[in-house]
């Protein structure tokens, strides 16, 4: 009985700790902030300039792995750790 009612109050914190990262926004790459930017896996102060430096200079990015591709320190495995938490969306073009 003791190990039933341990598994439902582990399965239940486990539920209190998760909500709240799959209820979380996604973030833009080509319209976050810095800060918004640092939220993401392995993303400090620099790299988070890094990725505003090159879109402000050479425009938005297509897709996650074109930042991958133009920003210097974001790798294979730092776009993988942002899966579900980042998108590129490129803008619409005004008409």
């Amino acid at each position: 009985m003791r190990k039933a009612i341990a598994l439902v109050l582990a399965v239940a914190f486990a539920a209190v700790m998760i909500s709240p990262l799959m209820a979380q926004e996604q973030i833009d790459v080509n319209t976050a902030t810095a800060t918004q930017l640092q939220r993401l896996h392995r993303v400090g102060p620099a790299i988070s300039a890094r990725i505003i430096e090159e879109r402000e200079a050479n425009g938005p990015f297509a897709s996650l792995a074109e930042l991958q591709q133009r920003v210097r320190g974001v790798g294979p495995a730092t776009i993988a750790g942002w899966e579900g938490m980042a998108v590129a969306i490129p803008p619409q073009p005004a008409e």
